[in-house]
C-alpha cells in the first residue's frame, strides 16, 4: 500500500482474489469480531496519523522525533456541539481533547426524555457544527424493568432520530457525528450481573447508525467504551472522536486493554463444537410460526427429529391469527404429514409476541414443559429517512425487539429447566441496509439480548439472516428482479443453503452469527477497478474477507496503515469474541503464531 501497484502485486493480488474466492464461495456463516489495533494519539494539528504513516514507511527517517514529529503548524478549532451523558464521560473528552481545537463549545446536559422534536432541530441548525457527540446512549434506564429499558430505549432513540433527519435535510449543519454508547459489546458475566438488563437498552444505536452511515452525508463514528475505563485512558477515546483522517472508517472499542476494531469474518474457524442435539420432550414454539420462514424452522425440526430419532416432543406455531395463508398451505400440509407419520403434535396456536400480557400467558400455561424457542416474527416498515416515523419505529419494534424481551422477560419468571434453545432470529441489516434505519435497530437488539442471557449462563443465539430466495418477497418477484438480486454482492440462498448456514452458526457456539452469501467475484471486481465508489468503512469492515489491492489509489492515510498491519492485528486468537468463547483455543493459536 506504500506504493503504487506493480505487475507483480496485481498477479499476486489476482491469486489472493482466486483463492479467497474458492475457499469462501460456497461459505454461508460468517461471524464479527474485536480485533488490537494501534493508532496514535491525535495532536492539535490533526497530522498525527500522518507521521505514524510516516515511521511505519521510513522508520530511520523518523528516529528520535517519533512519537509525535514536531508540528509547527496552528490548530483548526472545531466546533462541537454535545448531547451529553449524565456520567461525566463527555465532561472528561472535552476537557482532554487536543490542546487548542475546541472554539465554540455547546454542551447539553438534559436526559434523553426532556427533549423535543423543535430542540434537537434547533440546537443541530444552530451552526455548521464541525462535530457533533452523541452521548445519550451511555445512560441507562432507570431501573431493570421491561418498561423502563423501552421507555429508555424509546426516548435515545427519538432524539437519535430527530438529529438524523436534520441533518438529511441539510449535510452542512454538521462535518463528523460521533456515536457514544458503554459496554454494549461486554461479554464478561461480571458486568452483566451488575448493571443487569438495562445494560443493553442502547445496543439499538449499533444497527441504527450502521444504516445511518448509507442515508446521512457525512461522516458517522461508532465507539463502545467501558464503564471501568480510566481516566488516563480517557484521551485514547478522544484520540479516537477528534481523529479527523480516520474517524468514520471503523465501529471501535476503546477499552482499558487498548483499540479494537470491528471486522466481518467467516465462521469456519469458530465451528468447534458439536451439531444441535433436539430436546427428547416438551414443546418448542415458534413466533411468527403462519409466515413462511416460521415454517421452513418447523418442517426442519421434523427432518431433524426424524434423523435423531427425537420425536418426544410437539411444536406450537404461534401467530395472531394462527391461520395459514393459501401461499403458506403446501408447506403446513407437508409440515402435517410428517407430523403423523413421526406420531408428533404440532399446532397453529394463537399468540401475539407484541403484546407482554400474551406472551405471559403463553409462557406460564407451557411452564415448565417449554423446551425450544424460536422467534422469528417481525415485520418491515422500510423507508427512506426522510419519510421515517416514530410510528414505523414502534411498528417494527413490536413483534422483533419487544417481543424478544417479553419472553426474556417471562423466562425469567417461570422455570423451564428442560429449555434447551432460545434463537431469535435477526438480519444482516444490523450491520447497514439503505431505508431499513428501525429494522437494523431492532434486530441490533436481538444480538444485545442474545450477549446479555450467554453473560449470565442461559441459552440464546441469534441468526442474522439475509436475503432467502425462495420464500417471502423474494419468491414473489419477476425474473427480471431476480436476476437482479442474484447478480448483487449478497444474492439470495435456497432453503437448503440457509439451513446450512444456520447448523454451522450453531456449532461456533457464538450468540449471534450471520447466515448469507457473498458474491465475491463483484466485490474484488469493485474493489480492484473501482475502489473509490466503496466506503472506506466497508472496505475496512470486510477487509479480511475480501481484502484490497495493495496501492491506495484515494491515499487515504487510514485505510494504507490497516493494509500494512492487517496480518499482524487480525490473528483468530487476537480476537475478543473468539477469546470469551474459545479462550483455550485462542491461547493456543496464540502461541503457534508467536
Amino acid at each position: 500500500m506504500f506504493v503504487e501497484q506493480t505487475p507483480e502485486s496485481k498477479k499476486a493480488y489476482e491469486r489472493l482474489v482466486a483463492k479467497k474466492s474458492q475457499d469462501l464461495g460456497s461459505q454461508m456463516c460468517w461471524t464479527v469480531d474485536w480485533y488490537p489495533e494501534r493508532l496514535p494519539l491525535e495532536n492539535a494539528t490533526g497530522t498525527s496519523m500522518n507521521f505514524y504513516l510516516q515511521a511505519m514507511a521510513d522508520p530511520l527517517s523518523t528516529i528520535g522525533q517519533f512519537p509525535p514529529l514536531v508540528d509547527q503548524l496552528l490548530p483548526e478549532k472545531e466546533d462541537v456541539l454535545v448531547f451529553a451523558d449524565g456520567y461525566g464521560y463527555c465532561k472528561e473528552i472535552m476537557q482532554q481533547a487536543p490542546p487548542g481545537r475546541i472554539g465554540i463549545a455547546n454542551m447539553q446536559t438534559k436526559a434523553a426524555s426532556r427533549y423535543h422534536e423543535r430542540d434537537v432541530k434547533g440546537l443541530v441548525n444552530m451552526r455548521e457544527w464541525d462535530l457533533i457527540i452523541f452521548a445519550l446512549g451511555m445512560d441507562p434506564p432507570a431501573s431493570n424493568k421491561v418498561s423502563d429499558v423501552h421507555q429508555q430505549q424509546g426516548a435515545v432513540i427519538q432524539v437519535y432520530l430527530h438529529i438524523l433527519k436534520t441533518l438529511s435535510d441539510d449535510a452542512s449543519k454538521c462535518k463528523r457525528l460521533c456515536i457514544l454508547t458503554v459496554d454494549t459489546f461486554a461479554e464478561e458475566k461480571e458486568i452483566h450481573e451488575e448493571c443487569g438488563l438495562g445494560l443493553i437498552t442502547n445496543c439499538t444505536l449499533f444497527g441504527m447508525t450502521n444504516t445511518a452511515r448509507f442515508e446521512v452525508q457525512c461522516p458517522i463514528q461508532y465507539i463502545d467504551t467501558e464503564w471501568a475505563l480510566r481516566t488516563e485512558n480517557t484521551k485514547y477515546l478522544c484520540a479516537e472522536i477528534f481523529r479527523q483522517s480516520s474517524f468514520g472508517q471503523n465501529s471501535v472499542r476503546i477499552l482499558n486493554s487498548g483499540r479494537y476494531v470491528l471486522r466481518q469474518v467467516p465462521a469456519g474457524v469458530f465451528e468447534n463444537g458439536l451439531d444441535f442435539q433436539l430436546p427428547e420432550s416438551g414443546t418448542v414454539a415458534i413466533s411468527g410460526g403462519n409466515g413462511a420462514i416460521g415454517l421452513v424452522m418447523g418442517l426442519w425440526l421434523l427432518r431433524k427429529a426424524k434423523a435423531q430419532g427425537c420425536t418426544g416432543f410437539s411444536i406450537d406455531f404461534l401467530s395472531r391469527s394462527a391461520k395459514i395463508s393459501d401461499q403458506n398451505m403446501p408447506n403446513w400440509q407437508e409440515i402435517e404429514q410428517l407430523a403423523n407419520e413421526l406420531g408428533m403434535t404440532v399446532s397453529q396456536t394463537k399468540c401475539d409476541v407484541s403484546q407482554q400480557q400474551s406472551v405471559e400467558c403463553y409462557i406460564g400455561d407451557i411452564s415448565p414443559n417449554l423446551s425450544g424457542f424460536i422467534h422469528s416474527a417481525g415485520i418491515l416498515q422500510d423507508a427512506i429517512l426522510m419519510n421515517q416515523t416514530w410510528e414505523k419505529f414502534e411498528a417494527v419494534f413490536e413483534p422483533k425487539s419487544r417481543a424478544a424481551l417479553f419472553l426474556h422477560d417471562a423466562l425469567e419468571r417461570h422455570s423451564n429447566p428442560g429449555l434447551k434453545f432460545l434463537w431469535m432470529f435477526s438480519s444482516t441489516a444490523v450491520y447497514g441496509n439503505m431505508g431499513q434505519l428501525n429494522y437494523s435497530a431492532s434486530n441490533s437488539f436481538l444480538d444485545g439480548l442474545a450477549r446479555h442471557r450467554r453473560a449470565l449462563g442461559k441459552v440464546a443465539a441469534v441468526s442474522q439472516w439475509g436475503a432467502w430466495g425462495e420464500v417471502g418477497m423474494a419468491a414473489n418477484l419477476d425474473e427480471a428482479s431476480k436476476r437482479r438480486f442474484a447478480n448483487s454482492p449478497q444474492p439470495p440462498f435456497s432453503n437448503a443453503e440457509a439451513l446450512r448456514g444456520l447448523e454451522a452458526g450453531l456449532r461456533t457456539n457464538l450468540a449471534y452469527f450471520g447466515v448469507f452469501k457473498y458474491n465475491l467475484p463483484l466485490i474484488f471486481s469493485a474493489l480492484q477497478n473501482n475502489i473509490e465508489s466503496i466506503s472506506p468503512y466497508m472496505i475496512n469492515f470486510t477487509s479480511d474477507i475480501a481484502p484490497p489491492p495493495p496501492g491506495d489509489p484515494t491515499k487515504n492515510p487510514y485505510l494504507t496503515i490497516s493494509y500494512e498491519t492487517r496480518k499482524e492485528n487480525h490473528s483468530t486468537g487476537k480476537g475478543l469474541v473468539f477469546q470469551h468463547y474459545w479462550p483455550h483455543l485462542a491461547q493456543q493459536i496464540i502461541d503457534d503464531d508467536e
